[in-house]
């Protein structure tokens, strides 16, 4: 993995290793690890659930993480997961990424 031209940039040793030890596992994963994490690659956003689902409806924004991925999809987007509901972004120290359960409904709320 290499990073090119970024200033004031520094990627841990955890992120590192663990990309190391996924593509020892298999090696296809250094295309897509190379995607993600060159400096001209892709980039990632923090996006409120509103931007998926009527947070107003009542009937919408009961969903699966599924289906928020599928709308996701359609913008040429990839869900990967979300913060839980009612914490900030200081109290959250875990995003859930990648649920374990992504077929059980839940309600979704900005």
């Amino acid at each position: 993995l290499r990073v090119a031209n970024c200033q004031g940039y520094i990627m841990s040793n955890e992120i590192v290793s663990g990309a190391i030890a996924v593509v020892s596992e298999d090696r296809a994963m250094n295309v897509v690890l190379g995607e993600i994490l060159s400096a001209e690659g892709c980039e990632t956003y923090l996006r409120d659930v509103s931007h998926y689902v009527d947070v107003r409806s009542k009937k919408d924004k009961r969903k699966s993480f599924w289906d928020i991925a599928l709308r996701a999809r359609q913008r040429r987007e990839v869900a990967v997961g979300y913060k839980p509901r009612g914490m900030s972004f200081t109290e959250a120290s875990e995003l859930i990424l990648n649920p374990g359960d992504k077929m059980a409904t839940r309600v979704w709320e900005s």
